[in-house]
């Protein structure tokens, strides 16, 4: 079965609101659910932290606001929440510093943080490894979800997208215990792709937005990488196959080398192969010509090299946190999130860092308030460690 998929370039537009709404409308013919219908619309943002390059655009959600507006949506139907990774921070902090917070004051809409709701336990039927979770409550009891993603590196994952932005249905420090279950890449992939699986089967109604308006490279992304101005709005409603697009206008080949991308392919959780897709707006050929590569920490070498030489090549690679003490304000954040407790923490010290411990979830990285870790592959010295 074929999806559809709106590539809108914003330059067209007088806005990037105008473009969102202009996405939106190329695709509604494919919507399988009658927006008149949905009395619980849940808008899905990213806030990561309190910095903007790392979050969804306030533009994004006026945008979708604005479309709902035009079909008659009553805005007393719909409501926005996120939970972000920090265990002392709660979303609508972060939607207050990044200026998602006087969108949803303006409108008249709800925010949620999903903290301070009592999660459900629910199983996840066919899981590879995250067989029972605790998904947030207002993602259980909606019936329209609006996922709201940017796409961005990330030292893990390779890179956080449509699927990835579901990790956040999970609240607060119960995400970071999951990365026990996935302790390598490929393992975490089948994580998030047993999370993600949770989602299609239980939330047919969904609906993405997904922002390649300005987009985040390089080794520091998911929080603080370079930002690269690609112009695009996607717009559809499978998210294995917008990954796949966005991929593709980047220039980066395969979802073999996304582990939880290849792992959603493999069970058939959306549609991976571009021959399947239906692209309106502005065709993918004219997408690619817009936009510069999209710039992916390497695992193509590393994936070959693991295939001959095993578990040398994955202790030399292994991407390990790195403290920067200039910037470090030892608040000890970074131990309070650890999943694998290889972060020891003193009051009024600096952090360390037990590297035989450590499953590199980089979680201390991205909920660092002051960007004071940073990633790098362990080098020559991984051979002298257990793992």
């Amino acid at each position: 079965m074929a999806t559809k998929i709106a590539i809108v370039d914003v330059n067209e537009h007088n806005s990037l609101q105008a473009a969102i709404v202009s996405g939106l409308k190329l695709v509604e013919d494919s919507f399988i659910f009658n927006l008149s219908e949905c009395k619980n619309i849940l808008l899905k943002p990213n806030l990561l932290r309190a910095t903007k390059d790392a979050c969804t655009q306030p533009e994004f959600v006026e945008g979708v606001l604005a479309y709902l507006k035009e079909r008659n949506v009553p805005r007393e139907n719909i409501n926005i929440g996120d939970s972000p990774g920090q265990i002392k921070t709660f979303a609508s902090k972060i939607a207050e510093k990044v200026g998602i917070y006087d969108i949803v004051e303006r409108e008249g809409i709800k925010f949620i943080d999903f903290e301070r709701e009592i999660p459900i336990n629910v199983q996840i039927e066919g899981a590879l490894r995250f067989k029972e979770c605790y998904i947030s409550k207002p993602v259980v009891d909606c019936d329209l979800l609006i996922n709201l993603p940017r796409l961005k590196t990330h030292g893990e994952a390779t890179i956080t997208g449509a699927i990835k932005n579901y990790w956040g249905i999970i609240p607060g420090g119960l995400k970071a215990k999951t990365h026990l279950l996935g302790k390598t890449a490929d393992q975490f992939g089948e994580v998030l792709a047993d999370n993600y699986s949770w989602v299609v089967k239980n939330k047919p109604h969904r609906l993405i937005v997904y922002d390649l308006h300005t987009i985040m490279q390089g080794p520091m992304g998911p929080v603080s990488g370079r930002m690269k101005n690609w112009n695009l709005v996607l717009v559809g409603t499978d998210e294995l196959a917008l990954d796949t697009v966005a991929l593709e206008i980047g220039k980066f080949k395969g979802l073999e080398y996304v582990p939880h991308l290849k792992n959603a392919y493999e069970r058939g959780l959306g549609i991976g192969d571009l021959d399947e897709i239906k692209i309106v707006g502005i065709s993918l050929e004219e997408a690619k010509k817009l936009t510069p590569k999209f710039k992916v920490p390497g695992r193509r070498m590393t994936k070959l090299a693991t295939s001959i030489t095993g578990g040398i090549v994955y202790r030399v690679t292994k991407r390990i946190p790195k403290l920067i003490k200039n910037n470090c304000i030892q608040c000890g954040q970074c131990a309070e999130i650890c999943p694998a407790g290889a972060i020891m923490f003193e009051s009024k010290q600096y952090p360390s860092f037990n590297r035989d411990v450590c499953i590199s979830c980089l979680c201390c990285m991205e909920i660092c308030p002051q960007q004071a870790i940073r990633a790098k592959r362990r080098g020559f010295f991984g051979l002298f460690h257990k793992n």
